[in-house]
């Protein structure tokens, strides 16, 4: 986590007409996904053309998304971020400087979110190592299985060659009649004899060096399974132990947050300018764009009532890039966009707590990337995108995010790490602006 931040852990943002005035980035511009309803009339002329006029608003829509995505995808150079941070420090003045209660407990909000952040990435890596291990060991499992077949049969093979060879049965196998035969033959005349004898050696000794080299293959996959079932086992231990330590530091977390929302609503109602919080009560443009979005989209999972839950309960491991529509739920303000069910339901809860503060629900660019969109990004991007079949994105639990979030300097983005935690999610370390790779656009869910 980056200092740049410390201190402070709340962002008010002024609404205008429903929509939060972000602070201005230096990524690229945000995308808001709309949505609209045809209404039919008496008039098919009429009908057909709100019909056009709502299929061009979508179009347009899905152009400027697609913008969005496209330009989200560049990385952002040094002196990007460097701007970037000093943009939230000043946020982050602003915001504590008028008062010291305020400021006391945005300091601990702030330290909450770093530690509740830093553990939900712990635990995702201890999972997915645990997931992996397990992976490894049934492979190895059913190796082992597979070869002991192989082995049952090999050992039959032999077993009967054993037989015919020294029990009389002979055939193409007995060697011992023709060995005595090449022995009592002068040696120009025991040629053939001799190389009809070593070809029966030589499949001889095959068929031993292959019951050996099965038996050899079998104690290594049954080693291997019994390694990778320990690992799996003190990933599992590592993952229990950072989710306690987790789920200690969300309670923490979400009390902080709570009373630093009831201390900004006190503050706000003595500002007359500041009409919401990005942190705070809801306005009625909120509540008004929360309606309107919620009649016009019908997203599975989500209620009327704002409650969420997974539109499906396939969360069966599939291969990266691979996951079927039925292992995936849409997101909510942009059903074209998909998750694993888990990360879905959080991610929508998460967009509508964020649409009640702000007025407008979280803006995605990408969500799930198939095998050949991860191939697609690599071919762009480079070095700079994960090589397909690795993504993140190809697992169904991330996400990269528009509306402002894609800025370090935004509240947008201060809301994302205040907030995102308490719904499973987290901006992993190589994010940051001191990562590797900043993107302050991407998201991963812990599960």
């Amino acid at each position: 986590m980056r200092a740049g931040l410390t201190g402070t852990a709340l962002a008010v943002v002024v609404m205008a007409g429903g929509t939060s005035a972000q602070a201005s980035g230096t990524t690229p511009p945000s995308s808001t996904p709309t949505t609209g309803s045809v209404v039919v009339t008496g008039s098919a002329a009429a009908a057909k053309d709100k019909a056009g006029q709502a299929e061009a608003t979508k179009d347009k829509a899905k152009a400027a998304k697609d913008k969005a995505a496209k330009a989200a995808e560049k990385t952002l150079s040094p002196a990007q971020v460097a701007a970037q941070v000093a943009q939230a420090d000043a946020l982050a003045a602003d915001l504590t400087r008028s008062n010291a209660a305020i400021a006391a407990s945005a300091t601990k909000l702030d330290r909450y979110a770093k530690q509740a952040n830093t553990l939900l990435q712990q635990y995702s890596e201890a999972r997915t190592a645990e997931q992996t291990a397990v992976a490894e060991a049934n492979r190895n499992v059913a190796l082992y299985q597979s070869l002991s077949t192989k082995l049952g049969e090999d050992r039959k093979a032999l077993g009967q060659w054993a037989y015919q060879a020294y029990a009389g049965g002979g055939g193409s196998l007995g060697d011992v009649s023709l060995l005595f035969e090449a022995l009592g033959k002068d040696a120009s005349e025991a040629s053939d004899a001799a190389a009809q004898l070593s070809y029966l050696s030589d499949q001889r000794t095959w068929a031993f060096t292959k019951v050996e080299d099965h038996t050899a293959l079998q104690q290594a996959a049954a080693v291997q399974a019994v390694e990778a079932r320990s690992r799996a086992q003190e990933a599992s231990t590592t993952a229990a132990a950072a989710k306690k330590k987790l789920d200690a530091a969300i309670a923490e977390q979400k009390s902080q947050l709570e009373a630093t929302r009831a201390l900004h609503a006190a503050q706000v109602s003595k500002i007359g300018p500041i009409a919401g919080l990005l942190l705070g009560s809801e306005t009625e443009a909120g509540k008004a764009a929360t309606a309107r979005l919620r009649k016009a989209m019908v997203i599975p999972g989500v209620k009327a009532d704002g409650s969420v839950k997974a539109c499906s309960t396939n969360e069966q491991a599939y291969p990266n890039g691979t996951i079927p529509v039925a292992g995936l739920c849409p997101l909510y303000a942009d059903p074209t966009e998909s998750l694993r069910p888990g990360a879905a339901a959080a991610f929508n809860a998460m967009s509508i707590a964020y649409e009640k503060d702000t007025g407008s629900p979280i803006c995605i660019t990408d969500s799930y990337r198939s095998y050949a969109e991860q191939v697609s990004v690599k071919a762009d991007r480079g070095k700079w995108a994960a090589t397909p079949g690795t993504s993140e994105h190809g697992l169904g639990r991330a996400v990269d995010l528009c509306g402002g979030i894609q800025s370090f300097g935004s509240s947008a983005h201060l809301w994302m790490k205040q907030n995102a935690p308490l719904y499973g999610w987290f901006h992993p370390s190589w994010a940051e602006p001191d990562g590797s790779l900043p993107e302050p656009w991407h998201w991963e869910y812990a599960g």
